[in-house]
């Protein structure tokens, strides 16, 4: 038998050889070319910081502007609405001298003996009719409020629904109307603005009180059978609007501000 060739020395670590070609190549050849093609995925720290600073500023500066220009507008707005209180007292302080002179016109209509007392009669019961003189007597008081679900869709009262009470009361016999205390007459305005109902373009708040003068029982009774009354009725059925009517024995209705004399032309 032959002697066999001694075998050559393995070198110590022959073993980490597996280990070592694993760690070598973890990642796929192909992933390797693409990111050593592409310069690497490092270097896009360098770019993308600076786009991230310039979004960040700019976010800064929007958030800044806005912070100050809130203010700005929350003072214009408490302005605006200073000045709308204003005027509205200076129209209220016109509208009361109106009621004066008007007064004043009348005492020197009759104090001038140029009226006849059949005459001064007639013009007293017109002005009753067309709100130029304060009437006061019995009469009926109706109230008129929003539905408790205010997210129903026609659950707010609005001009239309005051209109109809008003025209219905007058149909069947009401000598006088007001809405919260403003007279009515054949020149007063309705109107819903900016979510409010207008009377005579002043607001007027919930709950509605619209009060008629005449015959308690006759109007109470004439005005459940009218429009007016199936309107109301139609509304708290479908949009739960609460409305009440009642007699009441003694009212006051103002005159109406806004049928101040125009013109005035001398006869003769």
């Amino acid at each position: 038998m032959g002697l066999q060739p001694p075998e050559p020395s393995r070198r110590p670590d022959a073993s980490m050889d597996l280990l070592n070609n694993l760690r070598d190549t973890a990642l796929d050849p192909s992933y390797t070319a693409a990111a050593a093609a592409h310069g690497g995925g490092r270097r896009r720290g360098p770019v993308l910081l600076p786009a991230l600073l310039v979004v960040g500023l700019l976010f800064g500066i929007a958030l800044a502007n806005q912070w100050r220009t809130a203010p700005a507008a929350e003072q214009e707005r408490a302005d605006l609405i200073t000045r709308i209180s204003e005027t509205e007292v200076r129209i209220d302080e016109i509208r009361e001298r109106s009621v004066v002179v008007n007064r004043e016109i009348r005492d020197l209509e009759r104090s001038s003996g140029a009226l006849t007392a059949a005459e001064e009669e007639r013009l007293d019961a017109l002005g009753v009719h067309v709100g130029t003189h304060a009437v006061t007597g019995p009469g009926v008081r109706i109230t008129l409020d929003d539905g408790a679900d205010s997210s129903v869709q026609g659950s707010q009262v609005v001009d239309a629904d005051l209109r109809m009470t008003a025209n219905s009361l007058w149909a069947n016999g009401a000598e006088a109307v007001a809405i919260n205390g403003h007279r009515l007459s054949s020149r007063t305005a309705i109107r819903n603005a900016g979510g409010a109902v207008t009377v005579d373009y002043r607001s007027v708040t919930r709950p509605y009180v619209v009060e008629a003068i005449g015959d308690p029982r006759a109007l109470e009774d004439a005005f459940r059978r009218s429009e007016g009354g199936a309107w109301l009725d139609g509304l708290a059925q479908h949009y739960g609007v609460q409305w009440t009517i009642g007699r009441v024995g003694d009212v006051t209705l103002p005159v109406d501000p806004g049928l101040g004399v125009d013109r005035a032309r001398k006869q003769g």
